[in-house]
């Protein structure tokens, strides 16, 4: 195993995802996060939506084009807080992988996050498959994270729901390994809508 990776998986490496709950708050104010229950669903849908709505990004930025993924992957969010969010996560990513690193990855129109991360871990030397499996865990992480922060669960309980995703997590990665950019997709509907109504919310902790 390719020990740079626990570093990069560390929420001590500053990514810019702890400030985001990837709509979660959104879906908590919404009476839609309830408990236990209600989060696993939502995790489970947020595996999905990440492995054919980000990581086909990532793969076209790792290993072709990373401008042109990044053209695409703006034009595919069309959810504004997403979009915004998705570049904001996107510039701390490549500040923190350059800091690290010491190389700095190519310019981005945008800077979205999944493109950014795939460039810059190209640049590293890490491969695809870990860059994948790295970015996934990583979303799914930060939600579950913005969840205990939103006090819908403890963090034992955050960590025995975290390791029940894990054959979740490898069936995703398996099932999506070779789709590009003209493949993504929104499976998850409710997570992106939800998301939509970050900036009206009375009160937030986060910033999507």
């Amino acid at each position: 195993m390719d020990s740079r990776l626990l570093q990069l998986a560390d929420s001590a490496f500053p990514a810019g995802a702890f400030a985001h709950s990837f709509g979660f708050e959104a879906l908590r104010q919404l009476g839609l996060l309830s408990g236990e229950e209600a989060l696993t669903v939502r995790l489970r849908e947020l595996v999905w939506h990440t492995a054919l709505g980000a990581l086909p990004f990532l793969h076209d930025a790792h290993g072709g084009d990373p401008a042109a993924a990044d053209r695409a992957c703006d034009v595919f969010l069309s959810n504004h807080v997403a979009n915004r969010a998705s570049r904001a996560q996107g510039r701390a990513f490549l500040l923190a992988a350059e800091a690290t690193f010491g190389v700095a990855a190519p310019p981005l129109p945008f800077a979205h996050v999944a493109v950014a991360s795939g460039a810059a871990l190209a640049i590293a030397a890490i491969g695809l498959e870990d860059a994948r499996q790295l970015f996934l865990f990583g979303a799914v992480r930060s939600a579950l994270s913005a969840s205990v922060r939103l006090g819908v669960l403890g963090p034992l309980a955050a960590q025995r729901l975290l390791y029940a995703l894990h054959p979740l997590l490898d069936e995703a990665l398996a099932a999506t390994g070779g789709l590009t950019a003209a493949d993504a997709c929104v499976p998850a509907p409710l997570l992106d809508t939800a998301q939509t109504t970050q900036d009206r919310l009375y009160s937030r902790l986060f910033q999507s």
